[in-house]
């Protein structure tokens, strides 16, 4: 019960060493949390190479390929992606920090836009899985070791990835500098 005799109360009211509001520290589930949010952000605003940044101390695994390094991971995902084509969601996050190393679990659903620009979980273009994680703190900061996804549907993540490649020219909003 806080001062105000509610049973609601403040993380600080109630004792807690970190408050993520107003200038407060973030616990590290937070700022892990806040990496995956500024992961899907990034993303789906069509900001690809500062995406790739995200990734300058790690490696990406899809379908079983592995790419490590910015530019790896740019110089392969680039040529796939059609900005602003996709909503990511990750929920069910599972965290385990171990000093400055962590790893992490999460469920994911990416929704791809219809031919309108819409944006539509039925789309057969949207596909869904897991992360897994490895995450480092690196200078008081956390970032992606290794992100491994597994997909529930592999075959529309083919279909996405060629969509993608074969459209990537003449998709709505496309702008000619984009992939410079």
């Amino acid at each position: 019960m806080n001062s105000a005799g509610s049973l609601f109360c403040s993380p600080l009211e109630a004792g807690a060493d970190v408050f993520p509001i107003r200038g407060g520290r973030m616990s590290d589930h937070d700022e892990i949390r806040n990496l995956f949010a500024t992961y899907s952000h990034l993303y789906d605003d069509g900001l690809i190479e500062e995406w790739g940044q995200l990734f300058k101390h790690g490696s990406y695994t899809f379908m079983g390929k592995k790419f490590t390094g910015t530019k790896e991971i740019l110089d392969w995902i680039i040529p796939t992606s059609i900005r602003k084509g996709c909503r990511h969601l990750i929920f069910n996050i599972a965290i385990h920090v171990n000093g400055n190393k962590a790893t992490s679990k999460s469920d994911f659903v990416t929704i791809a836009r219809d031919a309108t620009g819409t944006l539509k979980i039925d789309n057969p273009e949207s596909v869904w899985g897991r992360y897994d994680d490895t995450l480092n703190k690196i200078d008081g900061r956390w970032w992606f070791g290794d992100r491994v996804v597994t997909l529930d549907n592999d075959a529309a993540a083919i279909n996405v990835w060629n969509w993608n490649r074969k459209n990537a020219e003449v998709y709505v909003e496309r702008k000619a500098d984009l992939y410079k």
